[in-house]
């Protein structure tokens, strides 16, 4: 395993006799993080799980953005990064696998199952498709082995869940394509992007598309993979990004958003770009 840290552990997968594995990862970050470089995984192929806010990948002049419960793989000695994007507040699962059979056995599984299953996700690469409950149960498991894997049972259990979350994973990369977003989703970005400038309360949300609070609070999150108050938020970082550029000062752009002091806008926007505005603002004109 590699050096963790508090918020982040990778595990090397050829130790755990993964013959065609390479690397399974997970982040959880309160606040975000610098983003990733360009680099490429020669001759593996990448499937990212975002569980919780917001990543983006980016392949040449194309941008990808995952939100809660998206899936996306990356293919093959393909330069990616997050672009201008920090490594995102949130939660993130990912794991490589070669892709040649030469490279041995994946899983225990006959080569015409293991190549059947990377060759279809190979196909779905670069799309952004729609995860499920069960696959975070899988990859939570397999995490939770990974880390105690001290016996032989448990190594078992290792190739057993791979070969389940890969399954899993095919299987809803073949669903439709998710519709187009809800008249209640749009109603409601048309509202936050009018009252920017002052407090949002989550009821209010609410009420606009006549649900309970409770409700819609679940709703909400299930639709868009976050909560309401960070949703509010997160658009009003994106405003706050230009009027930093502007000659308005950090106070006056934080009140003009509906801040309720400068030091609570500097952490919200620490949290979603990993700089606070101030150094923002610097690098900018830099």
């Amino acid at each position: 395993m590699d050096k963790p840290t508090q918020d982040r552990k990778v595990f090397n997968l050829q130790d755990f006799g993964i013959k065609r594995g390479l690397a399974f990862g997970h982040y959880r970050y309160k606040e975000a993080k610098p983003g990733l470089e360009s680099h490429q995984h020669v001759g593996a192929l990448e499937i990212c799980y975002c569980m919780k806010g917001q990543q983006h990948y980016k392949i040449g002049n194309q941008l990808f953005e995952l939100n809660g419960n998206d899936i996306f793989v990356v293919p093959p000695n393909t330069m990616h990064s997050t672009g201008e994007f920090p490594e995102d507040k949130g939660e993130l699962f990912w794991i490589q696998f070669l892709v040649e059979s030469s490279k041995g056995k994946l899983c225990n599984m006959p080569k015409k199952h293991s190549d059947f299953l990377l060759g279809s996700l190979l196909d779905k690469s670069q799309h952004v498709f729609k995860g499920s409950f069960q696959l975070k149960f899988v990859l939570e498991k397999l995490f939770g082995q990974l880390e105690n894997s001290d016996s032989v049972l448990s190594r078992i259990m290792v190739h057993q869940l791979i070969t389940q979350l890969l399954l899993e994973t095919v299987i809803l990369s073949n669903k439709p394509l998710q519709s187009p977003p809800s008249v209640k989703l749009n109603l409601l970005d048309s509202f936050i992007h009018k009252n920017l400038h002052r407090m949002i309360y989550v009821d209010e949300m609410a009420s606009l598309v006549e649900m309970s609070t409770g409700y819609f609070k679940a709703w909400f999150k299930k639709e868009t993979g976050m909560p309401p108050k960070e949703y509010a938020n997160r658009l009003k970082i994106e405003q706050a990004k230009m009027e930093l550029l502007t000659t308005k000062s950090v106070t006056e752009v934080a009140f003009g958003l509906g801040f309720g002091s400068s030091q609570y806008f500097a952490t919200t926007f620490k949290k979603f770009t990993g700089a606070t505005p101030k150094s923002y603002r610097r690098l900018q004109r830099e």
